[in-house]
């Protein structure tokens, strides 16, 4: 796992970041530019618009929905995925772009 400053220097490499939250965490705001995929979707079909050699970077509330998603993608051939500790939050008061 990584932290969310690492996170964001992943991101500004390229990295895609995913929140695996629940739709209403997710309409309360994100990360900017973040895709969404719910953990629940990802579990039943890791199929997300990235390509799968492109570093991505989950995340959630706190982390644990992150590493279970980070783990689905993996086994499903992403070669380059990471889950954020601490999660939205964190990203959040560290003054970070949010939508």
């Amino acid at each position: 796992m990584i932290d969310h400053h690492e996170a964001r220097e992943a991101q500004e490499n390229g990295a895609a970041l995913i929140d695996v939250r629940e739709r209403d965490e997710w309409e309360a705001g994100h990360v900017a530019g973040a895709l969404f995929y719910p953990v629940t979707r990802i579990s039943s079909d890791p199929d997300v618009d990235v390509d799968p050699t492109t570093p991505i970077v989950t995340y959630c509330k706190a982390g644990g929905r992150a590493q279970r998603a980070a783990e689905v993608l993996e086994a499903a051939g992403y070669t380059n995925v990471r889950a954020m500790r601490g999660g939205f939050e964190d990203w959040r008061a560290a003054g970070y772009p949010t939508e």
